[in-house]
């Protein structure tokens, strides 16, 4: 103020850049609690029994929530005392390139509670408090991995004002955690997902109120990233079906569900003239050899897995071979010549007898002397574990509309699905990675690519595991 005129200034202060803090350990389970909510006490119970066997510190990020609805007097100003001691509300490095931003509200109600805050964390994965359980893979540097934004579901019960917002955020609440690990190079994340019990899956062990045991029974299903047949990554196969220690050991799943298992480059529709040229001069347009190692790969898939049934979801990638066969003018290709003439023919022969042929499913069933387990999920044919939909690839959407994660929500249906290579979780649909390469030609420039698979526990509730560096988590090893 002026001591003059009297008249009031006011100037932007100038605001230090928030530093994160550097934590000990290797190991943390981050959750959240919202004010004015009692706390799930057999879930807090499970969460301190993990913490206990395997050496994690538990993290609670407190949130403010303002329900004016509550008969509690100022119901926004308290959190359940039996957290207190957990409570972190600031900018933590748990480790090299991993940041918990406690310091970020975020509003317990809403709809996308990572909108924005893709580029808070820098090129570090970035951790937020919220009792929505959401993921999103982001685009970093040329030439660098991409980086994971998270959320972490809560530990306290819903208690919503009685409004639109407050019950949508009641409905999509998550009984939740996130487990962060570090290995001395990289870090690892995998979601806790509570039931009713508060009991909750992590790999093959549960853990409840009173003990934590290695269960005798299997995971339920496990969705690899898409696989992309030839030009898959050995390093990823090998930790997750093919290794001693490999994630498909370790958690035994009854099924395996499989996307875009064929890549088709040997003569895809998008080859250029270019694409053609090179490919000829590496012998890689080849499609009889293509299709016979694609085959190869999931009888081997299908032997050394222990699943019961392989299931290969209807996928784009599967279908170029559809446009190949369409277009005449293949029929004059002479090195593919036997493979184009016997495979449309074995489809033309289908059709005149009113029937439907995939004709990958007609090479599969041709050269592996046992294919009872693989199983051809059509387009349009459902297959449910559980409640959770595994029939859809994520290419297609609602209403013929190109697919997406977040446009695949709206069916209101619990769904895994494939296709963006870009893994990610939002209102209970679960995205899967890939299992290619990361250099398919084109995906060129900044890419959000992840190697990331997705589990189904017996209790219905789902995770997704990344491997990195040919591990799925810390001390791999050990932990098998």
């Amino acid at each position: 103020m002026c001591s003059n005129c009297g008249r009031t200034f006011r100037h932007r202060v100038a605001q230090a850049a928030t530093v994160a803090r550097k934590v000990d350990g290797n190991r943390f389970v981050v959750t959240c609690a919202v004010s004015g909510s009692p706390v799930h006490a057999q879930f807090l119970k499970s969460l301190q029994q993990y913490c206990r066997e395997n050496g994690a510190k538990l993290i609670v990020v407190p949130i403010a929530y303002r329900n004016p609805t509550s008969n509690v007097e100022k119901p926004h100003e308290w959190f359940a005392p039996e957290i207190s001691r957990y409570i972190e509300a600031g900018r933590v490095e748990l480790c090299p390139g991993v940041m918990l931003l406690a310091d970020v509200p975020t509003q317990p109600t809403a709809v996308r509670p990572l909108s924005g805050l893709h580029t808070m964390s820098g090129e570090s994965h970035g951790i937020f408090g919220h009792p929505k359980i959401a993921l999103e893979s982001v685009a970093t540097g040329i030439g660098k991995s991409s980086k994971f934004v998270l959320t972490t579901g809560a530990v306290t019960r819903p208690v919503y004002s009685q409004s639109k917002a407050g019950k949508k955020g009641e409905f999509h609440q998550v009984q939740g955690a996130v487990v962060v690990e570090w290995d001395g190079a990289n870090a690892h994340f995998r979601h806790l997902n509570a039931g009713k019990d508060g009991s909750f899956y992590d790999l093959d062990q549960k853990y409840s109120t009173s003990n934590a045991k290695r269960l005798s029974h299997r995971a339920k299903v496990l969705t690899l990233g898409d696989l992309h047949g030839v030009r898959h990554d050995r390093g990823v196969l090998e930790a997750t079906v093919f290794g001693k220690d490999s994630l498909a050991s370790r958690l035994r799943p009854e099924t395996i569900v499989l996307h875009d298992v064929l890549d088709f480059q040997s003569a895809s529709h998008h080859n250029d003239y270019f694409d053609k040229f090179r490919l000829r001069k590496s012998a890689g347009d080849d499609v009889a050899t293509e299709i016979r190692e694609t085959v190869a790969l999931i009888g081997r898939i299908a032997d050394e897995s222990g699943a019961s049934q392989v299931v290969l979801a209807g996928s784009n990638h599967n279908e170029h071979i559809y446009k190949w066969l369409e277009d005449h003018r293949n029929a004059t290709d002479v090195q593919n010549a036997i493979v184009y003439h016997e495979t449309k023919l074995a489809m033309l022969n289908a059709i005149a007898a009113n029937e439907d042929l995939d004709p990958l499913e007609y090479w599969v069933r041709k050269l592996l002397p046992d294919s009872s387990k693989v199983h051809f999920l059509k387009r349009d044919e459902s297959f449910s574990v559980d409640g959770v939909e595994y029939s859809q690839h994520g290419d297609q959407g609602i209403n013929g509309t190109r697919g997406s994660l977040h446009g695949m929500t709206k069916a209101g249906s619990k769904m895994v699905i494939g296709h963006s290579h870009s893994p990610g979780i939002a209102d209970g649909v679960y995205q899967v990675g890939t299992s290619s390469s990361m250099s398919m030609g084109y995906n060129t420039g900044l890419s959000s690519w992840a190697h990331t698979h997705c589990v189904q526990y017996e209790n219905g509730k789902r995770s997704l595991i990344s491997i990195i560096n040919g591990q799925w988590c810390a001390n791999q090893a050990e932990a098998a």
